[in-house]
């Protein structure tokens, strides 16, 4: 395949909001990431994303399960901007970029009876500073063998927030995200132009936040993609699995029961490269298939991408 170009990668943004005054968030792109997951595109420049999100939840789980006393429904949608600058430097071989997203949310939850509704800017989410390198060889174009990624990455505290309402699309908080990722495409095969294997690992440290002094745990986050390359298309099953390993606090102190939270999606993704435009499209669905301590989330993402240099 001559034209395989790295536009599906930039999955930015925030899709976890914050259950008033406390609840269980944690910081990352929209929908976790999936498919080339480690690579950065080769050309210096600018590059762009829209993603449209939307969602729905109505199961919430405490720590032995479906809770009986919790009745939820949360239909919501997101609109998301994003930026990648692709730096003209290399550092040991490999190429650096960052990027930064936000975006507007808005939608209505109901608990126990009691209807909001919300709307309001996220918080910014930016991969500070990326590094990618290929360890194997191009074909046509295509990175054939290993490819890793290293990054460190940030939740800025911008968007609406406040301690009364149900849910806001802000957290107050910020977050500090160490990650890396490995993406694996094997030679030609009777499926197509190669197989795909992506692994992107995430650690999620929270800052207190200091409205409600309300300090969210430790969190690992691995999302993961097999996809196979078909000409302009890659079609195939991504999902993630994110767990909580230490306790909430509030002032300083364990909540009762730690409310560690625990969540894992999968589903399929389809992307298709327009290289005459330098852009691409991709479909997403992620449908909740275990959940601790928080609402069971199920959600429909649409990428669209556009490389500017």
């Amino acid at each position: 395949m001559k034209h395989f170009i790295f536009l599906g990668i930039f999955l930015w943004a925030l899709s976890r909001g914050a259950m008033g005054a406390q609840g269980v968030t944690y910081g990352g792109p929209v929908g976790g990431t999936d498919i080339q997951n480690a690579y950065l595109p080769p050309d210096p420049g600018l590059y762009g994303s829209f993603i449209f999100v939307g969602a729905y939840g109505d199961k919430f789980y405490d720590n032995s399960g479906r809770s009986p006393a919790t009745s939820v429904r949360l239909p919501g949608e997101i609109a998301e901007f994003g930026l990648l600058y692709v730096y003209p430097v290399k550092l040991f071989g490999g190429t650096l970029g960052s990027s930064v997203a936000t975006g507007y949310g808005w939608g209505s939850i109901t608990v126990n009876g009691r209807r909001q509704n919300f709307n309001g800017i996220n918080d910014i989410y930016t991969d500070v500073l990326m590094w990618s390198k290929h360890l194997g060889s191009f074909d046509a174009g295509m990175p054939r063998g290993l490819t890793v990624k290293l990054g460190y990455s940030m939740v800025i505290p911008i968007g609406k927030y406040n301690t009364t309402d149900l849910y806001t699309t802000g957290q107050n908080t910020y977050y500090y995200i160490p990650n890396a990722a490995f993406t694996y495409l094997t030679g030609p095969n009777f499926l197509g132009d190669g197989t795909e294997f992506s692994a992107h690992f995430f650690l999620d440290v929270a800052r207190k936040n200091f409205a409600t002094n309300y300090k969210n745990g430790l969190v690992a986050d691995v999302d993961v993609a097999i996809s196979e390359v078909i000409g302009r298309w890659q079609v195939g099953v991504a999902g993630y699995y994110a767990r909580q390993f230490t306790d909430d606090s509030v002032n300083g102190q364990p909540v009762p029961g730690g409310n560690r939270f625990a969540s894992a999606a999968v589903g399929p993704v389809v992307a298709y490269n327009i290289p005459e435009c330098k852009c691409s499209v991709k479909f997403k669905a992620q449908l909740s298939v275990f959940t601790r301590n928080s609402l069971a989330p199920n959600a429909a993402y649409l990428f669209f991408n556009k490389a500017f240099n």
